[in-house]
């Protein structure tokens, strides 16, 4: 056994990776400075993809955009961009590249290519990502809370001696001879050919078994009595979770709060799913990781009709702003002291620790997360990200509708002047001059406003 183990790990040591230009496919062609610049996008491209057609357009345009600036569509695949990537300035102009007719097709054919596949590339790891998260139940607070109010308490079970061997030893020992048993062996015990193209869970098992069964009686005594005491500790663990009560702690607070967005999501989902309803929740208070601003986080589930379905804040966001996020701003003023407020920060290095991966480069979607929309109304944003850090009265999940609301807004006001006005004549008041001023004082604010919505 320690033969064939010392063969493992060599086999192991000597391994090392294809080079990208021997690879009989493209399956990791992002690997390198490439993933680099795509990878921080996955989250909000996740939320964007949730979010409808559109929403995912406007966002994979924005990827793509910071894709070409950073890496030149001269260099084929095997080759890397000049280190470090020079900082992303969304708002600069591209220059422009004196080109023939033929680099011209070449390039705008290298270009869709890379399109395409950035497209793949976000899609393939979106899925992948919007799966549940199998986190530890005794460290996810969803989890704890759900099974408090179900009064489902299962503890862990106990792994079987060779799972504990899969557990502790699975890089080092196991998987080297899966490897190596997999490539061997081309057929499958039936005598077929293998349609899986790597290694499978029971493949990986009965190796595992094979080799447990090799070691020593002394070690596998060992692996059992390990994986009792590992399963006697989680239970003790878990047992302590379900009888405490939620921490108040900032960092803790935060944990829940980044985690909040996903753990609505699916309950609104399996509410519609059992009633056909739609639906939207709005949470607001003091963000730890924000210094203890009050903001808003808005979580909704179900589209309406037509070629541009879209949920109920993308509808109308600028109204949805306005008569329901500022409106909930107002209560939340009176809900929360600023005292109150300041207990609920975290320091910087807190912020760091609880705070999700963070995308600063980007301006309009600076957070980079998932699944929902912190608001904060001082400040406008016409991005399709998933979440804003702007000082705007701006709802991010429905921005890509923003010129449209607009407009019907503006149409919606103007009839209501004409309204006032027609009333008031015939009503004999003061008239005109009085109705103009109204509509002037009116008009002012809405220009103040829309104004203040540009900044960020």
């Amino acid at each position: 056994m320690a033969k064939n183990n010392r063969r493992a790990r060599k086999r192991s040591r000597t391994w090392k990776r294809t080079a990208k230009k021997d690879r009989r496919n493209l399956r990791l062609w992002a690997e390198g400075a490439r993933e680099s610049v795509l990878k921080p996008h996955i989250p909000a491209y996740t939320d964007a993809l949730e979010r409808g057609w559109r929403a995912e357009r406007d966002y994979l345009h924005k990827v793509c955009k910071e894709f070409h600036a950073l890496i030149s569509w001269r260099l084929v695949d095997e080759e890397e961009p000049d280190l470090p990537l020079p900082p992303y300035d969304p708002f600069s102009t591209p220059e422009v590249e004196e080109l023939d007719e033929e680099e011209t097709t070449t390039k705008r054919l290298r270009i869709e290519t890379l399109n395409a596949r950035i497209g793949r590339w976000l899609k393939y790891r979106a899925r992948a990502l919007r799966r549940p998260v199998q986190m530890d139940r005794t460290r996810d607070p969803w989890a704890i809370l759900l099974g408090k109010l179900a009064g489902i308490n299962t503890p862990p079970k106990a792994r079987q001696a060779f799972q504990q061997y899969m557990h502790e030893s699975y890089e080092t020992d196991i998987a080297p001879a899966v490897k190596a048993r997999w490539e061997a062996s081309a057929l499958d015990d039936g005598g077929n050919a293998r349609s899986a193209k790597s290694p499978d869970a029971p493949f990986r098992a009965k190796v595992a078994r094979e080799l447990f069964a090799e070691l020593s009686d002394e070690e596998q005594a060992g692996l059992r009595q390990r994986a009792k005491d590992d399963a006697q500790r989680a239970r003790d663990t878990y047992t302590a979770a379900m009888k405490a009560g939620p921490s108040k702690a900032p960092e803790d607070r935060q944990r829940c709060i980044d985690q909040l967005g996903p753990f609505i999501s699916a309950i609104l989902r399996g509410v519609s799913d059992y009633t056909g309803l739609h639906s939207f929740a709005v949470f607001g208070g003091p963000m730890p990781k924000h210094a203890g601003e009050i903001r808003t986080v808005t979580v909704a589930n179900g589209r309406n009709q037509g070629g541009s379905a879209c949920q109920f804040p993308q509808w109308a966001p600028a109204r949805f702003n306005r008569e329901v996020l500022d409106f909930m701003r107002e209560f939340l003023q009176t809900a929360f002291s600023d005292a109150r407020a300041d207990t609920k920060m975290l320091a910087p290095a807190e912020c760091a620790e609880a705070a999700l991966p963070t995308d600063h480069n980007d301006p309009l979607d600076p957070l980079g997360q998932a699944k929902y929309t912190i608001h904060d109304p001082l400040a406008h944003s016409d991005a399709s990200g998933s979440d804003s850090d702007s000082d705007g009265d701006s709802d991010d999940d429905s921005s890509s509708d923003s010129e449209r609301d607009s407009a019907m807004e503006e149409d919606v006001d103007r009839q209501k002047e004409k309204k006032r006005a027609a009333k008031k004549a015939a009503a004999g008041n003061t008239g005109s001059s009085k109705t103009t001023a109204t509509g002037a004082k009116t008009t002012g604010k809405a220009a103040g406003k829309a104004a203040g919505k540009q900044l960020i």
